[in-house]
């Protein structure tokens, strides 16, 4: 049975509403400590768990079939050296998000993004220091046109000064509802990133 808390669960809605909860099978749910799913196109599904020596966190895929879903497998990418949280995946598996301290993160998460490259994944690309903070950006999620990233981070808007008394009294009263490194929610485009739409 899955831990509370730490495991996959699945709730479906029906037409009178949403059904009781219930918890994946434990081909996915066969750790302690299971997280962050994102759910692709076929039903087939990406989430974080901890695995090897050192317990750090790598993503993996399970391919979901007629039968249910198959054996996780660790995405190519994500091979244990560093912690690798937070996939946010496209519908068509054509990119993910996710966070991570490899490099040049290293001290704390980064947010990265990796496409698809044939039947594998390509080399994962740091989204750089305008999207990414000195402290840590994670929980990534996707908008529903896949364009915009939603995140968590603990950073903090920095003042310039000097500043007038409207702008600090506007400073104060953002620090205490915002801007306040509580890893708050931000968001960005990832139009930079992706591929032109052409209309």
């Amino acid at each position: 049975m899955a831990d509370a808390g730490h495991a996959l669960w699945r709730v479906n809605r029906n037409d009178a509403g949403w059904e009781n909860p219930f918890p994946l099978p434990t081909v996915i749910n066969d750790g302690s400590s299971v997280f962050a799913p994102a759910v692709t196109t076929d039903g087939s599904l990406f989430f974080m768990k901890p695995d090897g020596a050192k317990g750090k966190f790598r993503l993996f895929r399970a391919q979901r079939g007629d039968a249910g879903f198959e054996n996780p497998l660790p995405v190519s990418f994500s091979n244990g050296k560093f912690t690798d949280v937070d996939p946010a995946v496209a519908p068509d598996e054509s990119f993910i998000v996710f966070g991570s301290n490899r490099p040049p993160a290293l001290t704390h998460i980064d947010l990265f993004i990796v496409f698809k490259q044939g039947i594998g994944w390509g080399k994962p690309q740091h989204l750089g220091n305008l999207i990414n903070s000195p402290g840590s950006d994670a929980e990534a999620r996707l908008s529903p046109d896949h364009r915009t990233l939603y995140f968590s981070s603990d950073r903090v808007t920095p003042t310039a000064f000097p500043e007038n008394k409207i702008t600090r009294l506007s400073d104060l009263q953002a620090m205490t509802e915002w801007d306040n490194s509580l890893y708050n929610i931000w968001f960005v485009s990832l139009d930079t990133f992706l591929p032109v739409i052409r209309k």
